[in-house]
């Protein structure tokens, strides 16, 4: 049944897209049962480019996570210019470390100077990050790293799961009933708020040779799989869809045709899109909250024990889409570099 709202559903859209019915900006009426949190990793100047104009073009919000040492220096990245106009348009400026390598590789002096300078480098041009990026999704189960980014950060985010729990309790085949940093013995929980999940949608249209209709469909099937853990104007799951390149010249996984109907999907069915820095940390109780949406009072609701979402499914019975063999696309094999994935 899931499958077939989601299919139904993007029928109808698609339909409306080609019968030309008006995409103009119009208000985006937010409802407090649906949320969504983008985040654009590494700073790529296609996301300025290809991705603003259309968000701009609904009133949506991203996070944008840039790798200082990539910024005004390496091609096919943003420079400061353009990273401050993000931010004064009210865009969140996320941390993606100094140079974009491996934690877990580093000195704990080369671990500081990646999570730390980092930090320096945003304030610097007047930019207070509240989140930072792992570079590789790698990290986050370290302790000695985690306690170096949350001496700089509020939040820390890495994949690969299509829906964050607030509350974390949706991680039940991990034993988490709650949103602790650490276990009793001092163990990094499988998320917090140092190690929030976003979802690749990128990663799974390349692992699975989605076309764009095939993407799409995935993607409102993801955005939509919430609405069975949020009631009543009350939070409790989110999807935080990252991107990479949109519609670059080289290598681009989401075009900008795929891009303006998901968001025209958003902005239509009233989903309410926020940016990392919108979360909040109940320090007494151990969960995440979206502020200003759902005010903390309400958000301190019945813990309710949520089963996982697969990370990564076939959308459909009936289209063939194998796994790409390892090193049959670059690619997939630099996504799954990204990820931290075999």
């Amino acid at each position: 049944m899931g499958f077939l709202m989601a299919f139904l559903s993007v029928l109808s859209y698609e339909h409306n897209v080609v019968s030309g019915l008006s995409t103009k900006s119009s208000e985006n009426k937010k409802t407090g049962d649906k949320a969504i949190i983008f985040i654009f990793s590494d700073g790529l100047k296609s996301q300025f480019k290809n991705a603003k104009p259309i968000l701009d073009k609904y009133g949506f919000k991203g996070t944008f996570d840039v790798v200082c040492n990539y910024v005004g220096k390496k091609n096919g990245y943003m420079d400061w210019n353009e990273i401050k106009t993000l931010h004064d348009d009210g865009h969140d400026i996320g941390s993606h470390s100094m140079s974009h390598v491996r934690l877990t590789e580093l000195s704990k002096a080369s671990i500081e100077y990646e999570v730390g300078k980092s930090k320096k480098c945003l304030d610097d041009y007047g930019i207070d990050p509240k989140s930072f990026e792992y570079p590789f999704s790698t990290g986050s189960d370290d302790k000695s790293i985690i306690d170096i980014v949350a001496k700089h950060y509020d939040f820390a985010t890495r994949g690969n799961d299509p829906l964050m729990f607030l509350r974390c309790d949706g991680m039940k085949q991990y034993g988490q009933k709650d949103c602790r940093t650490f276990t009793d013995n001092g163990t990094p929980t499988y998320t917090n708020k140092y190690s929030i999940r976003n979802w690749s949608h990128d990663f799974e249209i390349v692992e699975n040779s989605f076309s764009d209709s095939q993407a799409l469909q995935r993607f409102i099937e993801v955005v939509n799989s919430q609405l069975k853990y949020n009631k009543n104007g009350t939070i409790n799951a989110i999807p935080i869809i990252m991107y990479h390149d949109i519609g670059g010249e080289k290598n681009s996984v989401t075009d900008i045709y795929l891009f303006e109907k998901e968001m025209k999907y958003l902005h239509d069915h009233k989903f309410s899109v926020i940016t990392i820095s919108d979360l909040a940390y109940n320090e007494k109780d151990n969960y995440l909250y979206v502020k200003d949406l759902i005010p903390e009072k309400e958000s301190a609701i019945e813990n309710v024990t949520t089963p996982a979402i697969e990370p990564t499914v076939n959308v459909t019975t009936n289209v063939t889409t194998p796994a790409i063999p390892t090193g049959g696309n670059p690619i997939l094999e630099a996504l799954k570099q990204l990820f931290g994935l075999k």
